[in-house]
């Protein structure tokens, strides 16, 4: 049984500010271990799109990255690449939009702001997995180049998987370009001709050429497409779907992706879940609309699959926020499943398969943190 640790949303004093909260994370006995002194430590987080407005704040990161060094960790940040030709598609223009969203590079990270497979994105070699979906991913040079690790996850709802937290930061934030586009292989993209009305704004998400034309005149070539979700993500008018076939089968090679990266991690992991600003959309959209729960502060565990279990939990037990999707989707009362409401999918069966798979389990002890 894994223990779960809650620290609350709320700062009522200025002894439970958010820097306060990080030190209140740092003194768990399970993270505290990971934090050796001279010894590498791994900061992986989600860089947000830009566009989307409700991204971790580099305040917070910038706490637990300068904490950690201060206790004598070598700490360094870092993200993967988008699939889809967005802000953060290769290594130049990841870096730009970390220093856009506030992450200057210098004077709070030490310049320790590196892409997990590097500046192509491609830094990075096949690693045998367990899976039954997946026999093993391509995995970024740096997980093998590092010791331990804080998978630090914004927590969303997701259109394929329910949840974005823990187990899709660990399965897809360590895989090269190619590791992310076999796992998207198991996807089909179709297109409402009666929906689309031409306007060419997914046009400039496309990497492969299978968005052509001219605004008024686009044309969709899905014998080219890589299912990068580029023009799913972008479209302002939902003609862009995702057969749902192919859903569970991602979800499953979502965890045997997460399974391969954490049997090759050289030291140990520990998972912190923000439940801050929990959005309809990921942040790997390029927008993002009001979150739709109330700030339920942070799930923290040594076991991904216990704190995306307990996050969905408490998504579950909140009341909405009137005014958001939950009111629009008639989910405002407290036990409603609300993720299930706005994307159509849960979590249930991707952590029922990641507990097959023995990456962690959903039977865990709730504590308080301090």
């Amino acid at each position: 049984m894994a223990n779960v640790y809650w620290i609350k949303g709320r700062s009522e004093n200025l002894l439970k500010n958010m820097v306060s909260k990080i030190d209140a994370l740092l003194s768990l006995e399970e993270l505290a271990r990971l934090v050796k002194p001279d010894e590498s430590l791994a900061i992986k987080i989600n860089l947000s799109e830009l566009g989307y407005a409700h991204y971790l704040p580099p305040v917070i990161i910038g706490s637990l990255f300068s904490k950690t060094r201060a206790l004598g960790a070598k700490s360094l940040i870092t993200d993967n690449c988008s699939l889809f030709k967005g802000s953060k598609f290769d290594g130049y223009s990841w870096m730009d939009n970390a220093l856009l969203l506030g992450f200057s590079n210098g004077d709070t990270f030490d310049n320790q702001l590196m892409q997990t497979a590097g500046y192509t994105n491609e830094e990075g070699k096949f690693l045998w997995g367990d899976g039954e979906y997946l026999a093993g991913a391509e995995i970024g040079s740096l997980l093998t180049d590092t010791g331990n690790l804080i998978v630090v996850s914004h927590v969303t709802a997701d259109p394929l998987l329910g949840l974005a937290g823990a187990i899709k930061n660990l399965g897809l934030g360590f895989l090269t370009r190619s590791g992310q586009l076999k796992i998207h292989g198991r996807l089909e993209i179709s297109v409402d001709d009666q929906t689309c009305d031409h306007c060419g704004v997914c046009m400039p998400f496309c990497p492969t050429g299978a968005i052509s034309g001219k605004p008024g005149q686009v044309s969709f070539d899905l014998r080219m497409c890589n299912r990068c979700l580029g023009c799913y993500v972008s479209c302002p008018n939902g003609a862009i779907g995702i057969q749902p076939e192919g859903i569970p089968e991602y979800q499953k090679c979502v965890v045997d992706a997460a399974h391969t990266v954490k049997k090759h991690l050289t030291g140990q992991a520990f998972f912190i879940n923000f439940l801050t600003s929990v959005t309809p959309q990921s942040d790997d959209y390029p927008f993002s609309d009001i979150p739709f729960v109330p700030d339920l502060g942070i799930i923290a565990s040594e076991d991904p699959v216990a704190v995306d279990w307990a996050t969905y939990q408490m998504i579950i037990r909140s009341p909405g926020i009137p005014g958001s999707i939950a009111q629009n989707l008639d989910v405002l009362e407290k036990g409603q499943d609300k993720i299930r409401a706005i994307t159509g999918q849960t979590p249930v069966e991707m952590l029922d398969y990641a507990e097959k798979m023995q990456l962690g389990s959903k039977d865990f002890e709730f504590l308080p943190g301090k």
